[in-house]
């Protein structure tokens, strides 16, 4: 078996561990954003993935001294992450019997745009119908490029689970956006 590339932001919080201040400061400056964007997807409100993003890294600042995941960082990053937007939706769900989803969300900066607002809103609206262990699959393929291994360290489900999850997602996206957008929009 190939020696796995290294994993640069692993070594930053090693270096963390051993008292370095400016390599959790590195940490927080490459992974505030995509994080602050895989949240907005998840719970669909800027507000609530803002403060969860804060909460993200400040386990990450707690448990700096005990990182030793076994896969790459960027994995066990978005593990706090998701386990972090499941506990809110569930806060959330027991406050009400609305949904923590509204029918869009608003623009994640660095994301292609839509040809209009009202396509983004068609797109986001299918997307949060997904039952949660479709969306999340989705989402963290598709938006965060994590491969089908990666994720089935991070949500401990088999990578061939998280495929038939994939195709499953993909399918009802299909039969809901391409009567609404035409076949250009099933490729958004």
């Amino acid at each position: 078996m190939a020696d796995a590339p290294p994993d640069p932001d692993g070594e930053r919080m090693r270096r963390w561990a051993d008292g370095d201040r400016s390599a959790f400061e590195e940490i927080v400056r490459a992974w505030e954003r995509p994080v602050g964007r895989f949240l907005i997807r998840l719970t669909r409100n800027a507000d609530l993935a803002g403060d969860l993003t804060q909460e993200v890294f400040l386990r990450v600042y707690l448990k700096g001294a005990r990182y030793t995941h076994g896969g790459t960082f960027k994995t066990w990053l978005y593990q706090i992450a998701l386990n972090l937007a499941r506990d809110a939706a569930r806060r959330q769900a027991r406050r009400s019997h609305q949904t923590l989803l509204p029918t869009a969300h608003p623009a994640v900066e660095g994301e292609p745009a839509f040809d209009t607002q009202q396509q983004a809103e068609v797109v986001n609206a299918a997307l949060a119908e997904l039952p949660d262990p479709l969306r999340e699959v989705v989402i963290l393929r598709h938006y965060e490029d994590l491969n089908f291994e990666a994720m089935s360290r991070m949500l401990g489900v088999p990578a061939t689970t998280l495929k038939s999850r994939f195709a499953v997602a993909m399918k009802k996206l299909e039969e809901v956006l391409v009567p609404k957008l035409g076949e250009r929009g099933s490729h958004a």
